[in-house]
């Protein structure tokens, strides 16, 4: 089955999965998204997103003789259960070692055991679900000795992410946008990495599809509707009307990048005082929300 490319150009499935494989790779060597001495784990959801990155980045280490990524999961809720048993099946096929952490281990229940009370202190689902699994992720990195954390996000999601903080004023979360994220370093933050950058998620989708990648295109049973939703409804309206929207928006972003990094380089990284993670103030988002809940 041929892949229609924006252009119009049609490409035969060998030469599509060539196509994503070489964009994907240029991002990770223009960007110098891994380095040799680096220790990668790809943040796994069992979704296409990042099962594809995992796949993705373990052929990139075989072809360049460099350490193969691990996998890196988060159990956030009772459903996940199903997908973590596919996604420790398809590790094994590939040879490579997965973590999995879990919400009700580390912070004594699973998100769908709170939901009343989320609901009850006026925040989402995915706003609680996103601050304790970036969290986690990154406390659970450092521990076992990654340097990088790369994850599954797509051209759609850079382009809703830069909607998104335009229309919330986040400008200083759009300066931590891009393939190598974040703006300032700190010795407990480990690097994020977005090798999927540049693909949309019907490329990936049509990638996975061809290389027979396990993945889940289920909607999380969780999910509320929030701002995020609206955004990416709105923009899916706009790419059907204008082919190629989304591509633009990033582009945009990417060459104002440079100036948002540049006015935000001299903000503080402090630690909390309750768990000593970096924050941006005396407490993290993750321990205020801990309070809240527990």
């Amino acid at each position: 089955m041929n892949y229609v490319l924006q252009s119009g150009k049609k490409l035969s499935e060998k030469k599509f999965c060539s196509y994503i494989e070489r964009k994907v790779f240029k991002t990770i060597r223009k960007y110098k998204l891994i380095e040799r001495k680096d220790k990668i784990a790809v943040a796994c959801s069992g979704g296409k997103d990042s099962n594809t990155t995992l796949f993705l980045l373990n052929k990139f280490a075989l072809q360049n003789n460099i350490p193969r990524p691990e996998a890196l999961a988060i159990e956030e809720a009772k459903f996940r259960k199903k997908l973590l048993f596919e996604l420790k099946r398809f590790c094994d096929s590939l040879g490579i070692e997965l973590h999995v952490f879990s919400f009700k281990k580390e912070f004594g229940f699973f998100l769908d055991q709170k939901l009343r009370k989320i609901k009850s202190l006026g925040f989402s689902n995915c706003y609680v679900c996103s601050i304790l699994k970036r969290y986690l992720l990154n406390k659970k990195a450092r521990e076992l000795g990654f340097t990088k954390v790369a994850t599954g996000h797509s051209l759609d999601d850079a382009a809703e992410n830069f909607l998104l903080n335009l229309l919330k004023g986040n400008a200083e979360l759009l300066a931590k946008e891009g393939p190598l994220a974040g703006v300032r370093s700190h010795p407990f933050f480990v690097q994020r990495i977005k090798p999927l950058y540049f693909c949309s998620t019907k490329e990936i989708i049509h990638y996975s599809k061809i290389k027979k990648i396990p993945a889940s295109l289920k909607v999380c049973p969780l999910r509320t509707l929030t701002i995020r939703v609206e955004v990416r409804k709105w923009l899916e309206k706009m790419e059907k009307k204008h082919q190629g929207v989304k591509n633009a928006i990033v582009n945009c972003m990417l060459k104002i990048l440079p100036f948002l990094k540049q006015t935000y380089s001299d903000s503080e990284i402090l630690e909390c005082k309750k768990c000593g993670e970096p924050s941006a103030s005396g407490q993290c988002k993750a321990c205020f929300l801990l309070e809240k809940l527990l």
